[in-house]
This record gives structure tokens, C-alpha cells and sequence, in this order.
């Protein structure tokens, strides 16, 4: 029995012994030989990941298609506005440029002190991009700067464009009065000048819808303010145009070029043969008063039937085409006055009646693409003819801009110009030619015109292209301004109106 209770105890003093080492720590406790090792082993229970369920491929391929069937909607969306934006055509171009009045001491008063002294004795480049203001021997200017947009579909087309150009101060137009002296045989003239602002602020040079037939895709009707369909330089872009300015008589025969209308437009596509392939036409009826609201209710009819011939052998092409234009000026004075080579007839009770505007022309262009050493070649050359309603002092129309109470003058008229543009490829340049004329009343010349408005005037430009790259241009333009002499003084000699200009443009 003392054994049993020996050995309890003996069990009793190693538990408790054990006890008290473990809970020392462990850096505290060193084993010796003498020491008991005592090992436990405890059982740590862990809990295992869940399994995950595993699926069909039927089942993945249908999660699959649910999450990108998800991104159609924003995708859609996206494409859509990507869509709309890609048919969104900006453009534009502006052009700054020096003029020079190259005869300035000529065609100013030098004798004259105050204010007299150096006005023009004469107007001076306004048809090269305005007249010369008094004192003003030289200008710089912002000749054109311009933004086009454009949205365009497969059948349909929206087009807004913006002219946009800085006031500048000059002077009007100088106003001449001559008194004939018959005992002296003397004209005296009086000059009047006043001050105006000219060129500035924002106009809308096009504004416009197109649409196209979807079947044979040749046939389309355009709405709203654009471009006059007669002739060829009427339409051509200032942008790509080698001379500064259009010719004279379009100036003054289609001032700002564009007019308020409609007009029906065949240009031959793929699914055309035949001779219509080579056919095109512009037909229109419009307000006759350019950009401005209507003043009246006739309708000028305009249209220009054109052909277009590759010939592709020689490396040549021919366009040419045959304009009309069919108009009415409202006469608001009583006096309708038809101005003939042997007198100037008065025809009474016109008021509120109307006067025919009736002209006949056409162009012609060339174009050869092989000359030995310098590239390509262009010859263009226009004429228009008819009848004009213009007033006692102007040739251009009344109506061009507002209604007039002006007397109409009726008279017979011609222009026409020839231009040579030669390229230079090798220095990236184009050499230019042109030469122009505008008789206002082709019934009289010389001695038996009695106004200087109806004299008839020609130029010969003179011009040098470079471009820069595709985006810049320059040019420098001589203009040999010559006015028909007449028995009215300063016009009984050539006056000295020649203008140089030099001009940077930048296109994109």
C-alpha cells in the first residue's frame, strides 16, 4: 500500500513539474541531461476551403455571353457618337496680305495742303480688295479668313460657312463731279471723300442643304445661300484661286457671288454611261439679291450646262460649259432710261415695273499635264454678254443689294478674260497670266461716253505662286490696271491705279 501511494506521488510531482516548466519561457529554459524532455502533441483542427461548384460549359458559355452581351449597350452607343462625329467636315483658310498703290504720288493731289493734300484723284484698287483710303499709299489687311462645316451623309449634306474679317477705317469712294467749260474747253472736277468702315464683322458666305436621289445617285436639290451657278471663276475658291481676286466684271455683275435660292444639280456618277457621263448641269431660281432678304417678288433664273472630256492618252482634260441667266430689277423711280450708241432714251411710267437682267456666257478649260521640265499646264478663258440694269453712275444691279429708287439705266455690256497658269514643279510654284476686260456700255467707247463709269477697263496680271507646303501658300501679283481714255479729264489719259500685292495663306 505505501508503495501505491509512493508511485501517486511520484506522478503527482511530475505533472505539477511539467506544468511550471512549460509555462516559463522559452528562452529561459535550457535542457540538461538531468532534465526530463517532455513532448506534447496537439492537434490542430483546420478548416478546409469550400469546394467550388463546378459547371457545364453549356453554363460557362451562357455567363460568358450574358456579360458581353452587357457592353452592346455602351458599345452601340459609342460607335453611334463615333458615327455622327466622323461625318462632321471642318475646313477653313485665312489669308493676310500687303497691297501697294504703285503709282501712289501719280494718283494722289500733292499740290493741295491740309486735308487735300494727298487724297486720290481717282479710285484706286477697288477691285483688287478694296479702295485706298486718302493718305494711304500702302495696306495690310486680312483679306478673307473664313471656317467652313460641313455634315455629311451618303444622300444628305448641311453646310455653314463664315467670313470672318476685322473692321478697317478708310474712306468712300471718291465722287466726282465734272463741269465742262465751253469757252475754255475745260473740265473742272470736285472730289468729295468721307470716312466709312469697310470689311469687318462675321457674314455668312454659305449656308445651304443638299439632297441626293438614292437610286442612280447623279441627281440632287440644294436650298439656301450659295454659289451663283454661272461660269467657272464665279465657283472656284478664293482658296485654290491663282489670282487675288476674281475678274472685274464678275465683281460688278455678281457681287459676293452667292444668292438666296434653289436649284436642281446633275453630276454624273459610276451608274451613268452613255454621253451623260460627260454631261453635268446647274439649274436654279433665286432672289437676285444676294445674301439679303427679298425685296420683291421676282425670281432670277440662273443655270450652266457643262461637259467634262478625259482624254487620258495624252494625259489632257476639256471642260467647258454655257451659262444663262434670266432676271428682274424692280424699278421703283418713274424713268426707265436704255443707254444706245446714238442717244440716251427715256422711257416714262416705269414705276413699279420691271426691267429684263438677261446675260449669255461661256468658259472653257484646259488642262495638259506633260510639259518637259515643268509639270502641268492651264488655259481658261470666259465671256458673258447682255443687258444690265444698272443707275446713272453704277453698272452693277440695283437690286444686288437692297431695293433702289435710283432711275435705271439700261445698257449693253461685255466681259471675258484669258488666263495661263504654268507650273514649276521642281520649285513647287506656278507661273500666272491672266488678262481681263470690262466694257459696262460696249454701244459707246471713246469720245461719245459722257460718264466715267461707262468706260471700258483691262488688266494684265502678273503672278508667282510658291507653296510652302500643303497648307501654306504664297503669292506675289502685279496689276496693270488700263482705263479707256475718254474726253473727261482725269480719264483722257491712262491713270496711274497699279497694284502690287503680296499675300500669305494658310489653308487646312
Amino acid at each position: 500500500m505505501f508503495r501505491h501511494i509512493s508511485a501517486g506521488l511520484a506522478v503527482a510531482v511530475v505533472g505539477i513539474g511539467s506544468v511550471v516548466y512549460a509555462q516559463k519561457p522559452a528562452e529561459d529554459w535550457v535542457a540538461t541531461p538531468d532534465t526530463p524532455v517532455v513532448t506534447q502533441t496537439v492537434q490542430v483542427k483546420q478548416e478546409q476551403a469550400p469546394v467550388p461548384e463546378t459547371k457545364s460549359p453549356d453554363e460557362q458559355l451562357a455567363d460568358l455571353k450574358g456579360k458581353v452581351d452587357g457592353l452592346d449597350e455602351p458599345l452601340a452607343a459609342m460607335k453611334s457618337t463615333v458615327d455622327k462625329l466622323s461625318k462632321i467636315k471642318m475646313s477653313g483658310y485665312a489669308q493676310f496680305q500687303v497691297r501697294s498703290a504703285v503709282n501712289y504720288k501719280d494718283a494722289t493731289d500733292t499740290t493741295g495742303t491740309g486735308k487735300a493734300y494727298g487724297t486720290y484723284k481717282y479710285a484706286v484698287g477697288d477691285f483688287s480688295g478694296g479702295k485706298f483710303g486718302d493718305r494711304m499709299g500702302s495696306v495690310i489687311q486680312l483679306r478673307r479668313a473664313r471656317i467652313k462645316v460641313a455634315y455629311e451623309s451618303d444622300l444628305s449634306q448641311a453646310v455653314v460657312q463664315f467670313d470672318c474679317v476685322p473692321f478697317t477705317l478708310g474712306n468712300a469712294a471718291t465722287a466726282v463731279t465734272s463741269t465742262f467749260d465751253t469757252a475754255t474747253n475745260k473740265v473742272t472736277n470736285t472730289y468729295a471723300n468721307s470716312a466709312y468702315l469697310s470689311g469687318g464683322g462675321v457674314t455668312i458666305k454659305d449656308a445651304f442643304l443638299l439632297f441626293t436621289e438614292p437610286w442612280l445617285k447623279s441627281f440632287a436639290i440644294k436650298g439656301g445661300v450659295f454659289d451663283r451657278p454661272f461660269g467657272f471663276e464665279i465657283s472656284y475658291s478664293s482658296s485654290n484661286r491663282e489670282s487675288p481676286e476674281r475678274s472685274r466684271f464678275f465683281q460688278t455683275l455678281f457681287p459676293g457671288e452667292r444668292d438666296l435660292g434653289v436649284s436642281l444639280e446633275y453630276l454624273p456618277s459610276d451608274k451613268i454611261s452613255g454621253i451623260a457621263q460627260y454631261l453635268n448641269l446647274k439649274f436654279g431660281a433665286f432672289t437676285g439679291n444676294g445674301i439679303n432678304v427679298e425685296t420683291d417678288n421676282n425670281r432670277d433664273y440662273i443655270g450652266r450646262l457643262g461637259v467634262s472630256i478625259p482624254i487620258t492618252s495624252v494625259n489632257m482634260g476639256i471642260d467647258a460649259g454655257f451659262s444663262g441667266y434670266a432676271g428682274k430689277v424692280l424699278d421703283l423711280s418713274d424713268t426707265m432710261f436704255e443707254v444706245s450708241s446714238n442717244s440716251l432714251v427715256g422711257t416714262i411710267g416705269k414705276k413699279n415695273k420691271t426691267v429684263d437682267r438677261q446675260y449669255t456666257g461661256g468658259d472653257i478649260q484646259l488642262y495638259y499635264g506633260d510639259v518637259p521640265a515643268l509639270g502641268g499646264i492651264t488655259l481658261r478663258g470666259e465671256i458673258i454678254t447682255g443687258k444690265q440694269p444698272g443707275t446713272k453712275t453704277s453698272s452693277g444691279s440695283p437690286g444686288s443689294n437692297v431695293a433702289s429708287t435710283a432711275a435705271v439705266y439700261l445698257r449693253n455690256f461685255i466681259g471675258y478674260y484669258g488666263m495661263l497658269v504654268q507650273n514649276i514643279d521642281p520649285l513647287k510654284s506656278q507661273l500666272v497670266l491672266k488678262y481681263d476686260v470690262y466694257d459696262p456700255n460696249s454701244d459707246l467707247s471713246g469720245n461719245t461716253i459722257t460718264s466715267a463709269m461707262e468706260m471700258m477697263y483691262s488688266t494684265i496680271g502678273l503672278g508667282l505662286v510658291y507653296h510652302w507646303d500643303e497648307n501654306v501658300k504664297l503669292v506675289a501679283y502685279y496689276d496693270m490696271v488700263k482705263n479707256e481714255k475718254i474726253n473727261l479729264a482725269p480719264y483722257n489719259a491712262d491713270v496711274k491705279d497699279d497694284i502690287f500685292t503680296f499675300r500669305i495663306q494658310y489653308k487646312f
